[in-house]
């Protein structure tokens, strides 16, 4: 039998056919580049988000907020979702509560538990805080991914390749994509983007499917992040600038039309969208402008089909129509007080310049204006980057280029108006900056690789372009990316680090426990029956650390981090910067027992209460000004008129006392510190009690009222110093026997005000 006709002969033949096809196929080296630069990208972004794995930190969450995130994760895994829905905290918000389900935005704990579920079919088990850790990681992956795929789609593969190396890279988003930042913010960039890469996909080809997806994308973001406000309006402007350029086509009518619809659709299934009603003017905004475009794009189809003559008193007549029928709108509008009932931290985006009166929001160094430093830190080279990539926008006005201008010009505008608002900044100058790369290198690329056609007019423009130039335009960009990159992986260590383990004095691999020791003692010692019958005992905090104490103290408390309830915050204000015997009278009537304060070793600069007084007294004065608080009483100039400085009030404050009291000294921090001890490094507020002899807090009224339950071990570096300077305090308020009656009078004198809402 011949070879060719057996076993052996049909093998050597399928052999052959498989060689002959490898032979024939021809590699793109272009493709296969850059599918790997994607590759390295996509694995650089997810190790400089595990930065704190690698420096052996704990793995703890980050940051306040993320707590309540993780224990409605819980909540939905072990209950269920309509269980969550309903979910009322009678622990948050003393005496009032607050509806979780309701008030929370459900995308990030319902996709940790989605999340869950679908390791859980791949028999992976793991816990809600395990995937609460790793899950921003996740969402900065498929940032990172989409971000490549947005670069592409808007210009081309390598713009997607500098826009994904930007976003992997870039300190703004690296701090809340990082392991631990189990926020809002993780996921609400990554819908942000696809809303983004779908929306122009849909303009340039006209599909339904992608329109439909830019949808589900928003209504995502609407669901789960306060800042979908800027994406649901950045739509309608950017179409706006299209209809101002004569780029108004079928294509961006559908999509706009599609795209707002879906996203309202189902975005405001949540209740704590409904909540901010939909006759909004943030969303009437978006609505009407589908009706505009419709009619603009009526109005160009009858330029074309009437004659001058009809066309002009077509105008003319629906100009008038539509001039009343605004009219009634605007009417109706201000009848259902849409202009009102933006809150206020957006109108201080929009209008900072108003910000001052709202001390609740200025409290927080996170909505300052932006500085220039803090601006080259979150984007380092792209801030220098950003300008070229508007200008290539400028210079080519097409339908993409305009939405990108916005996009970039708009986020500009509002990272400066607030600091945590570079956030979305991230992606607008992640993209500008791949753009104005992409096209700065081009010419030079096409130079060295000798691909110019030399017209007389390129000729003119690139005579000077040769192979040395070109290599010099790769080097210098390639070493901005070096330096961005290091800058990057510098600021990841500090990322990395949780606010509730804090690494002092740059001590690596030596974070403080005290804030895990203090909610440790709250969850064991702070249960049970409170000052009032049948209700739990309440502990009072700045509103900063309220998500703590509820969340991982297990606690009762006043405020939390929602601040949803700006009297209140007020009301806490008031008690810790009243003298002894005013407050305890406004604590009886909360069913106050303990009082917690974060001394910090009476360091102002690490983020003590002490710090923070200045903001009490004003969010008290602006709040519950009923109760007499007034900056002047507490702060101002020394006899001498030469410096500002706190007045007799302040030393005389709860707040102050409570953080400066010892038992034994009078003073937590004597003037004489044991052998090492770190407060010498840092002259603070409390290290000399002789500096302040009037104020002996040993006196009969010093602190009779309030009993030291709880003091971390603090700043201590040896048994010598053991809680000298201890980073948290906790005391328990001693009531006088004639506390009703007290309590009684000062709510007569001064009635507790009714709650209201930011």
């Amino acid at each position: 039998m011949s070879s060719d006709t057996g076993i052996s002969g049909m093998l050597g033949r399928f052999w052959k056919k498989i060689v002959n096809h490898f032979e024939d196929y021809e590699i793109n080296r272009e493709a296969l580049l850059n599918r790997l630069s994607l590759l390295i990208i996509l694995a650089a972004g997810i190790m400089i988000r595990l930065f704190s794995l690698m420096k052996g930190y704990d793995p703890l969450i980050k940051a306040f907020d993320p707590y309540v995130q993780l224990v409605s994760a819980e909540y939905i895994s072990e209950n269920g979702f309509i269980a969550f829905i309903h979910w009322f905290k009678n622990n948050s918000w003393y005496p009032y509560g607050f509806h979780t389900g309701r008030e929370l935005y459900w995308g990030v704990p319902v996709s940790a538990v989605i999340i869950k579920g679908l390791l859980g079919i791949f028999s992976i088990d793991v816990t809600i805080i395990q995937v609460a850790y790793f899950s921003p990681v996740f969402y900065g992956f498929f940032t990172i991914l989409a971000s490549y795929f947005l670069g592409k789609e808007a210009v081309s593969n390598r713009t997607g390749l500098f826009t994904a190396f930007f976003m992997a890279f870039v300190p703004a988003f690296v701090s809340r994509s990082t392991a631990g930042f189990f926020d809002n913010e993780s996921v609400g960039i990554l819908f942000t983007v696809l809303t983004l890469y779908f929306f122009i996909r849909a303009i340039k080809r006209g599909g339904t499917i992608s329109s439909f997806l830019a949808g589900v994308s928003l209504a995502l973001l609407i669901g789960s992040w306060g800042a979908y406000r800027y994406v649901l309006d950045l739509l309608p402007l950017a179409a706006f600038f299209l209809v101002l350029t004569r780029k108004l086509t079928f294509k961006l009518i559908k999509a706009y039309t599609i795209t707002i619809v879906t996203a309202l659709m189902i975005g405001f299934l949540v209740p704590r969208v409904m909540i901010n009603k939909f006759y909004n003017i943030e969303v009437m905004i978006p609505i009407l402008m589908i009706g505009f475009l419709v009619l603009v794009g009526i109005v160009q189809n009858l330029s074309r089909s009437l004659s001058e003559k009809t066309f002009k008193q077509v105008i003319i007549i629906g100009s008038i129509t539509v001039l009343f029928l605004l009219a009634i709108l605007i009417t109706v509008f201000l009848s259902l007080g849409m202009f009102t009932n933006i809150a206020a931290k957006f109108w201080a985006v929009i209008l900072p310049g108003n910000r001052s009166g709202i001390p609740i929001i200025s409290s927080v160094s996170e909505h300052q204006p932006m500085t220039w430093a803090e601006l080259f830190n979150s984007i380092h080279i792209m801030m220098f980057l950003i300008p070229l990539g508007l200008y290539y926008c400028i210079k080519k006005p097409t339908d993409v280029n305009i939405i990108i201008l916005t996009l970039g010009v708009t986020t500009i505008y509002f990272s400066g108006s607030m600091v945590r608002l570079v956030l979305l900044l991230s992606p607008a100058a992640s993209l500008l900056s791949a753009l104005a790369i992409d096209k700065l290198l081009y010419t030079y690329s096409l130079s060295a690789h000798g691909k110019i056609a030399l017209t007389k007019r390129k000729l003119r423009i690139t005579k000077s372009i040769g192979r040395d130039e070109a290599i010099v335009a790769y080097s210098v960009i390639f070493g901005l990316l070096i330096t961005f990159t290091f800058q990057s992986v510098k600021l990841a260590e500090q990322y990395s680090m949780s606010e509730m383990a804090p690494v002092i004095y740059g001590e690596i691999g030596t974070p403080s426990s005290d804030w895990q020791e203090a909610l440790l003692w709250l969850r064991n010692n702070a249960q049970g029956q409170g000052i009032v019958a049948n209700s739990a005992p309440v502990v009072m905090s700045w509103w900063d650390y309220g998500y703590w104490i509820t969340n991982y103290g297990n606690a009762t408390s006043l405020v939390d981090n929602a601040t949803t309830n700006k009297t209140q915050i007020g009301m806490v204000g008031t008690m810790l910067m009243w003298n002894f015997t005013e407050s305890v009278k406004l604590m009886y009537k909360y069913n106050v027992k303990y009082v917690l304060v974060n001394t910090q070793a009476g360091i102002p600069g690490l983020g003590s209460d002490l710090g923070k007084a200045l903001w009490c007294i004003k969010i008290a004065e602006s709040t519950v000004p009923r109760y007499g608080m007034t900056e002047e009483a507490f702060y101002g100039l020394n006899e001498a008129k030469t410096q500002f400085q706190y007045l007799e009030p302040f030393y005389s404050s709860v707040l102050y006392r409570l953080s400066a009291y010892d038992q034994a000294t009078g003073f937590a921090f004597p003037d004489t510190p044991g052998t090492g001890s770190p407060i010498s490094d840092y002259p603070g507020l409390l290290v000399d009690a002789a500096q302040n002899p009037v104020y002996d807090l040993k006196g009969p009224d010093g602190i009779t009222y309030f009993s030291e339950v709880f003091r971390s071990y603090g700043l201590a570096r040896g048994p010598a110093d053991s809680r000298y300077f201890p980073l948290v305090r906790i005391y328990e308020v001693i009531y006088p026997e004639d506390i009703e009656q007290l309590s009684a009078e000062v709510n007569n004198n001064y009635p507790v005000p009714e709650k209201t809402e930011d």
